[in-house]
C-alpha cells in the first residue's frame, strides 16, 4: 500500500482544535516544535517551511472555506505525516500562486513526507475533499479533536 495514500497518515496527537496563534510564524514555531519532539521531524523543519512557504504560498482559496497545506522538502521528515490544525480565530496566509492575495484560513494539513513524489496523489485526495461540502461540514462541526480527527480521516480516496 502507498503511504502517501494511507489514513495513516493522519496522527491522531497531531490533531488540534481551536488552536490559537496570532499569525502564520507562531503556528509553525508551535507545530514544527511539536513534530520535533513526537519524532516526526528534524529540527530543520522549522525554518524551512517558513522558507519554503515565503517562496511558494500554500494557502488554497478552496470553497467553501480556505485551507492551507504547508510543507516542506523530504529531507526535514523523520516519519511521514498530516497534522491538521483548526485555528481559534483565521489568520492571514498568502495564496498559492497569487502570492499578493491574503486568505484568512480556519484549517492548515500540514504534510510531511518522506519520498519524492509522495505527495502527488495525496494533494490530488485533498483537494478533491476540501470541495465536497460535507467533509467541511465535518471539520466544522467537530467540537473535540478526536471529532476532528474522525472528520478528517473520513477523507475519500484514503485507504
Amino acid at each position: 500500500m502507498s503511504e502517501s495514500l494511507s489514513r495513516e497518515l493522519i496522527r491522531k496527537e497531531l490533531v488540534q482544535i481551536d488552536v490559537e496563534v496570532e499569525d502564520q510564524r507562531e503556528y509553525f514555531d508551535r507545530t514544527t516544535d511539536q513534530l520535533v519532539k513526537l519524532g516526526y521531524a528534524r529540527p530543520s523543519l522549522k525554518e524551512a517551511i517558513v522558507e519554503r512557504e515565503i517562496k511558494y504560498p500554500t494557502a488554497l482559496p478552496t470553497k467553501p472555506v480556505p485551507i492551507a497545506i504547508p510543507h516542506s522538502d523530504i529531507e526535514h521528515i523523520i516519519h511521514p505525516f498530516i497534522a491538521v490544525s483548526r485555528f481559534a480565530s483565521p489568520i492571514g496566509w498568502h495564496e498559492m500562486g497569487n502570492p499578493s492575495s491574503i486568505l484568512q484560513i480556519k484549517y492548515a494539513f500540514m504534510l510531511g513526507f518522506n519520498e519524492k513524489q509522495g505527495h502527488v496523489k495525496l494533494l490530488q485526495v485533498l483537494l478533491k475533499n476540501f470541495g465536497r461540502d460535507e467533509f467541511i461540514e465535518g471539520l466544522r462541526n467537530a467540537k473535540t479533536a478526536d471529532e476532528l480527527y474522525e472528520a478528517c480521516i473520513a477523507l475519500d480516496g484514503l485507504k
